[in-house]
């Protein structure tokens, strides 16, 4: 009886923070995700084993009445760090929800290794941003990096964040 409590404890608590979202964006002008800058949780799982956990800053800026964006990544873990500029083609799904293809290079610069390999290489970045309101986006997107390795093999990673857009 005591774990059903706790279950539906937290399903109550769940369904009350999702409908304080979506009040929150129903009451605020929802609009597609625009410039912001975040911060979250990076996965490298690909070419590691074990998988390795690290964090990332993540900045997009939108070029106004044209679907291109610039944005940049730096990615901290396994050792080191990497930074991810790219060029995206930005693509509106509904409206608060935009995918996107971005195309750069992955840059290591500290450390033996990175999340995206221990060399230079030219990388793709897909992703997808939501607008929960206003000011506030979530994020997610993969970096992919070509020949990232030394040995030939991709090391890419995986990120997610919250950003804050102005």
């Amino acid at each position: 009886m005591k774990a059903l409590t706790k279950i539906y404890l937290g399903v109550a608590i769940a369904t009350s923070v999702l409908t304080s979202f979506s009040a929150i964006a129903s009451a605020e002008e929802v609009k597609l995700p625009g410039s912001y800058v975040g911060a979250g949780v990076s996965l490298q799982s690909f070419a590691t084993t074990p998988s390795v956990l690290g964090a990332n800053l993540a900045g997009r800026y939108k070029f106004d009445d044209v679907p291109l964006s610039v944005r940049s990544s730096v990615l901290f873990g396994n050792g080191g760090t990497s930074l991810v500029p790219t060029v995206s083609y930005d693509l509106p799904v509904g409206d608060r929800t935009n995918v996107y293809l971005g195309a750069g290079a992955s840059f290591k610069v500290g450390g033996d290794t990175s999340m995206t390999g221990d060399q230079t290489a030219f990388a793709l970045q897909p992703g997808i941003e939501v607008s929960i309101n206003k000011n506030t986006l979530l994020y997610s997107n993969a970096v992919i990096p070509f020949n990232g390795q030394s040995n030939g093999s991709a090391g890419a990673s995986l990120q997610a964040g919250v950003g804050l857009q102005f």
